[in-house]
């Protein structure tokens, strides 16, 4: 079974060199695709590949953490990526009372300094899944 590989993706073009026999090609991808499985046209092996549109990469982190809202309300997540500008991840229990543009802190107790910038700001939430993102702006 092919490994799945990350690829850096820059103007919605990949430059993709198989693993296997090394042959690169340049490939077209849509705007809103984030994964593919790309056949080497010279080896024929298939490559599962994994689409990095940002300039900095998602660092994969994964763990318990709590977030809680200006309010004091708290509710428990489980982190998937970590970047410089934010982090993504998915609420444990329904997504009630979730919603963009929401000032929230992020609190890990298993590395405090981890998410120890403080405050971030719901830009996404699709779902269980939420994206935030890091300001510097303090809670009111």
């Amino acid at each position: 079974m092919p490994k799945t590989r990350m690829y850096s993706v820059v103007n919605n073009r990949l430059h993709f060199q198989c693993p296997f026999c090394q042959s690169k090609k340049l490939i077209a991808l849509p705007p809103d695709k984030r994964r593919k499985s790309i056949r080497c046209l010279n080896c024929g092996e298939l490559s599962h590949c994994l689409f990095n549109r940002r300039i900095t990469p998602r660092q994969s982190q994964t763990g318990k953490a709590v977030m809680i809202f200006s309010n004091g309300r708290e509710l428990p997540i489980d982190l998937y990526d970590i970047s410089p500008g934010g982090v993504g991840f998915d609420i444990t229990s329904g997504s009630a009372g979730v919603s963009v543009k929401q000032e929230v802190k992020l609190k890990c107790t298993w590395n405090p300094r981890l998410l120890d910038q403080g405050r971030f700001v719901i830009r996404s939430v699709k779902g269980r899944r939420v994206g935030v993102q890091t300001t510097e702006k303090k809670f009111s």
